[in-house]
């Protein structure tokens, strides 16, 4: 029933085909083992309900059936978007981000690198996982799970930061293959901007936390203090120091 229903939101998008799965461990890992068989570009992994899903970190992403959209995007790179490998978490953030805002007219921001916020609660994260043959990169996958109804949300105690779905922003139901439609159609529409200077401004307009002071965790082992200040052109942090001096961070989680 739900992959029949699901078949007639997908039919008008450029994908190299798809799976649907009641349960899976992680569609990630589903991603990634298609995508070591052969898997084309743009073939795509959904799933009702995880049994291990996973954010960054290898820290648990819980998916309740039928509340929440967990789903798997295999990418081939081209050579030039190669250069933009970077840019990926931010390509996935800009398609949510997007499609909440011109289908449902709800403004999102980014939680650098890859949490979509809304009313500064997390209601959508990404992970990127990568596939190699050697030293040549055999694909790429981009991971987006999102918060659709309530029911999605775990319990307090299990919340590392303050979360919500999309129903509860919006006040009203929602249909989840209408947003997992959204967020594909404004993934391809992106993609052909990756790098592009559009590509970063609406990233940077989008960032969560300007002009505020942060802690950027997990990186190295010691945290980093400093001001939001944007993203620069290969899409890390930009951050300012009580001097006034500005750093970039690559990685790491930022906490208020």
């Amino acid at each position: 029933m739900q992959e029949d229903k699901l078949r007639s939101y997908l039919v008008d998008l450029p994908l190299g085909g798809w799976r649907y799965f009641d349960r899976v461990t992680s569609t990630n890992d589903i991603a990634l083992a298609w995508a070591q068989a052969g898997a084309p570009d743009l073939a795509l992994v959904v799933a009702d309900d995880q049994s291990a899903g996973r954010g960054r970190f290898h820290r648990q992403w819980i998916t309740t059936p039928g509340a929440a959209l967990a789903i798997s995007l295999v990418l081939h790179p081209t050579p030039p978007e190669l250069h933009f490998l970077s840019h990926f978490a931010g390509l996935g953030a800009l398609a949510m981000h997007t499609a909440l805002k011109e289908n449902w007219q709800l403004e999102s921001q980014i939680k650098w690198p890859n949490d979509i916020l809304v009313n500064k609660c997390k209601v959508a994260g990404i992970l990127i996982e990568n596939t190699w043959l050697g030293d040549q990169l055999q694909a790429l996958v981009i991971g987006i799970g999102l918060n659709i109804s309530p029911r999605a949300i775990p319990p307090p105690d299990q919340l590392m930061f303050p979360a919500t779905s999309l129903e509860t922003a919006l006040g009203y139901p929602v249909d989840r293959w209408e947003v997992l439609r959204s967020i594909l159609y404004q993934l391809v529409t992106w993609r052909n901007q990756l790098g592009s200077l559009e590509f970063l401004k609406v990233w940077g307009d989008a960032l969560a936390f300007k002009g505020e002071w942060v802690t950027i965790s997990g990186t190295g082992g010691h945290d980093q203090v400093g001001q939001v200040v944007g993203i620069n052109a290969s899409g890390s942090l930009r951050l300012a120091g009580s001097n006034g001096e500005e750093f970039l961070i690559d990685a790491g989680d930022v906490h208020l």
